[in-house]
């Protein structure tokens, strides 16, 4: 009996695995633009860390205004989790592919994620809030050098 207090205590204090490894969900700006669709899969999980691959599709539809073409956008990125139960460190590295001709945009960008990440242990809501900085070495008539764009991005999707 006295050593009851102990066990719920401890209880309440244990990291709770994910059971919910895999993700879906709509990114707004971010690494894919103006929006991308995202698959995530969680591959290892220890304690409160945990590590994972993302790919998704995406479009400059909407966009800008004055491009004349459409044309599909590919981010690929490892992340890594940082926290208990819903709430996340979120980080990762990534690179995103533009599938455009047009020689006055970047093509190939790398770019970091440093964020927050909201998501049920047993899956449901998912929703994520990050810095996505990217760089490109490519030089074009926009940017003669490299380039160092400072972005935000907005998830919200379902694990599952």
């Amino acid at each position: 009996m006295l050593l009851l207090p102990y066990r719920l205590f401890a209880q309440y204090r244990t990291v709770e695995n994910f059971s919910a490894m895999n993700a879906a969900y709509l990114e707004i700006a971010g690494n894919g633009d103006t929006y991308s669709i995202n698959f995530e899969r969680l591959f290892f999980q220890q304690a409160e860390f945990k590590t994972g691959l993302r790919i998704g599709v995406g479009t400059n539809f909407f966009f800008l205004p004055e491009e004349t073409t459409t044309y599909p956008i590919v981010p690929v990125e490892a992340i890594g989790l940082f926290g208990r139960r819903e709430k996340h460190f979120e980080f990762g590295l990534g690179y995103t592919r533009r599938f455009t001709d047009d020689p006055d945009l970047l093509q190939n960008m790398y770019f970091g994620r440093l964020g927050f990440r909201y998501q049920r242990p047993e899956g449901g809501l998912v929703v994520r809030v990050a810095l996505t900085p990217f760089l490109s070495s490519e030089a074009n008539v926009r940017t003669p050098g490299v380039a160092l764009v400072p972005r935000f991005g907005l998830s919200v999707g379902r694990s599952f």
